[in-house]
């Protein structure tokens, strides 16, 4: 009974030790009082700004900024990136495309720049991040966090 006891207490330690680890790096420079997290691995952390959630007029759309920093080494630099793309999501037929979007080093430089990407709504598959970002979504809009 000790035994079993004891396998209780240290999962339930560990358990919660890693459901309270903090989502947001130490090397993540975004403003946490308007970045909200969606998603984070050892290398990235995703997360959208819920104060430009847009809601788009006579159609069941919403666009909002994401942005994932991330550790790079490639042509645009070395070191923690942001890349910033906005969304549009259609709730209708239940997709999501990029509209257009911006890669910043880690001094929050701009880096490449992207005004206008190519209209290609992708469906949004359950489970995913982008599932995710577009349930958070779908309830604001005009700084409704």
């Amino acid at each position: 009974m000790k035994k079993i006891f004891v396998l209780c207490a240290l999962i339930m330690t560990l358990f919660t030790s890693v459901c309270s680890a903090d989502p947001v790096s130490d090397y993540c420079k975004l403003d946490q009082s308007k970045w909200l997290w969606l998603s984070s691995t050892d290398y990235q952390g995703t997360f959208f700004d819920y104060t430009s959630v847009e809601k788009v007029p006579d159609k069941n759309e919403k666009k909002v900024w994401v942005c994932t920093y991330t550790w790079v080494d490639d042509a645009l630099g070395k070191g923690m990136h942001y890349v910033y793309v906005r969304y549009g999501i259609n709730y209708d037929t239940n997709t999501a495309y990029m509209e257009k979007g911006a890669v910043q080093d880690e001094n929050m430089k701009v880096v490449k720049s992207y005004d206008s990407l190519k209209y290609n709504p992708q469906p949004i598959q359950p489970g995913t991040v982008l599932d995710r970002l577009a349930k958070r979504v779908r309830s604001l809009g005009n700084g409704d966090k």
